[in-house]
């Protein structure tokens, strides 16, 4: 680009006051000169020649090479970069070529179930009600003489077994039971040890009731021997 030069800086010139008449013009001292500032420098504009030589051609682009598929593709498979490919749906098998994919394996059987042991029910009868071996009474009851009773101790109210004491009524307690008193088992007679013991004075010897070594039998009874002395 072209800048023409600045023009000079001329000061203005000094006020009309200032300026003597004209008798007195040749006393007055002389102004003093403008000072000019330093013209800015300006670089030249480039020679634009006039008919300039056309720009050179592009550098040409290089094509890549397709890559090759190794080993070749099978059957109608296409090569595409590096890689044998096949038509939508349809995997590449380097055997067969093109194929559909394989199905997918089944799921796995189910569990078997598991096997429910079914729970025995036990019958139940109430107080009162009658039962039978394999019937469970309730309610505190026991069964007896095929009927669900309540204990001695214990009376029946409703559906169970309480104590008498809760009304008041204290039960007297049970008899004993009578102690069966074996009769003595005679000489001679078959005897068991574990049964009835023999008669006084006697034991029971190879199942049968006989004399104990003290004593001697005398009719039905057994009696102790007496010592005798023998003198010389």
């Amino acid at each position: 680009l072209y800048n023409p030069p600045l023009p000079a800086l001329v000061p203005p010139p000094p006020p009309a006051h200032l300026i003597a008449p004209g008798p007195y013009a040749a006393f007055l001292p002389a102004p003093p000169p403008p000072v000019l500032a330093a013209p800015v420098p300006v670089a030249a504009a480039p020679a634009i020649p006039l008919h300039a030589p056309p720009p050179p051609p592009p550098a040409p682009l290089a094509v890549a090479e397709p890559i090759a598929c190794s080993p070749a593709c099978v059957g109608s498979a296409v090569c595409f970069q590096g890689a044998c490919t096949c038509a939508t749906g349809v995997v590449y098998s380097p055997v067969v070529g093109c194929a559909p994919p394989p199905p997918p394996p089944p799921p796995p059987p189910p569990p078997p179930p598991v096997p429910v042991v079914a729970s025995r029910v036990i019958p139940q009868a109430l107080p009162g009600a009658p039962c039978e071996p394999g019937v469970e009474c309730t309610g505190g009851s026991v069964c007896s003489l095929g009927i669900c009773l309540c204990p001695p101790d214990l009376v029946q109210e409703g559906t169970v077994c309480v104590a008498r004491t809760v009304y008041g009524v204290v039960a007297p307690p049970p008899p004993p039971p009578p102690v069966a008193v074996a009769a003595p088992v005679a000489l001679g007679a078959p005897c068991v040890p574990a049964a009835a013991p023999c008669i006084p004075g006697a034991v029971c010897q190879s199942g049968v009731c006989a004399c104990a070594p003290a004593y001697v039998p005398v009719a039905d009874a057994c009696v102790r021997r007496r010592k005798f002395f023998v003198h010389y």
